[in-house]
């Protein structure tokens, strides 16, 4: 088992001061967040300079390649060159992980994604896209995690292992974030009947809303202290458990209120309440 921290943990922090914090916090990884990497990068830094950093907490994921049902011709090839570039970069970082976002991300901007079409076509058009990035995945030696949004078109965790089972592709499974799980209303014991091959890590994280209200593109029911919400932390750790995963587990916190502490301390006890959660 690793306790890796999650890139939005410390949002407002730079790429090396995530770090930092991950290493002198005593975690075991970190996951990359794509717009600090490429903000580390424009600078002029080196992926070289990136990797001494990495040597003691190594990444375990990087994000994101988003809106993955794009079908429309010059959307779908834009698709695969985001993945191609992602999946290059996480390649060099010796990063095993790419997380792909269902869409779409604004249900009120010009792309619509899949919305309104049947489950069947749905499902059908998002696994054909998923083969294609396994295959570029596979040229690069990075595999993918999904991650279904709550107020996305595809979101339910019945419909994530639908989706798998048509891909049927080893070089893609999924992230159990408790939040989007928690808000498209899944329950611990489907959790704990999972094939724990389609888990590639988990996001331990937690909820102010009602179960299975859905959220709302600004996630505004995720601004509270993991264990201070709504979702039965221990239930759900133990239902992921209960499938006999032993990989990977990130402490995510998307608080603006907490991201407003002291970054180091807030790792630190994310990362305690953690571990005292899977005793």
């Amino acid at each position: 088992m690793q306790i890796a921290l999650h890139n939005l943990a410390t949002r407002h922090c730079n790429l090396v001061t995530s770090i930092r914090i991950a290493r002198e916090t005593g975690y075991a990884g970190i996951e990359i967040g794509g717009p600090k990497l490429k903000s580390y990068l424009t600078q002029g830094l080196s992926l070289e300079s990136l990797l001494l950093l990495l040597r003691d907490v190594p990444p375990v994921g990087l994000s994101y390649v988003q809106d993955i049902e794009r079908q429309e011709p010059a959307q779908y090839d834009a698709l695969l060159r985001e993945c191609d570039e992602t999946c290059s970069l996480a390649e060099k970082l010796g990063c095993p992980m790419v997380q792909l976002l269902t869409g779409p991300l604004d249900p009120a901007g010009p792309y619509k994604g899949l919305a309104g079409k049947p489950w069947p076509e749905m499902r059908k058009l998002t696994a054909k896209n998923l083969r294609a990035l396994a295959g570029i995945g596979k040229a690069h030696g990075v595999k993918f995690y999904l991650e279904a949004l709550t107020f996305t078109p595809l979101n339910r965790l019945a419909q994530q292992i639908e989706l798998l089972e048509e891909t049927a592709c080893d070089e893609v499974g999924l992230v159990l974030d408790f939040y989007h799980l928690w808000d498209s209303g899944a329950h611990p014991d489907e959790i704990a009947r999972m094939n724990k091959k389609f888990i590639f890590c988990v996001d331990f994280c937690d909820s102010l809303d009602p179960f299975g209200q859905g959220g709302d593109i600004e996630q505004r029911g995720r601004d509270v202290w993991t264990g201070g919400g709504r979702i039965p932390l221990k239930e759900w750790v133990d239902a992921v458990r209960a499938t006999g995963f032993d990989g990977v587990w990130r402490c995510e916190l998307l608080s603006p209120k907490y991201w407003e502490l002291d970054p180091w301390n807030t790792a630190r006890d994310l990362k305690t309440f953690l571990e005292y959660m899977l005793v």
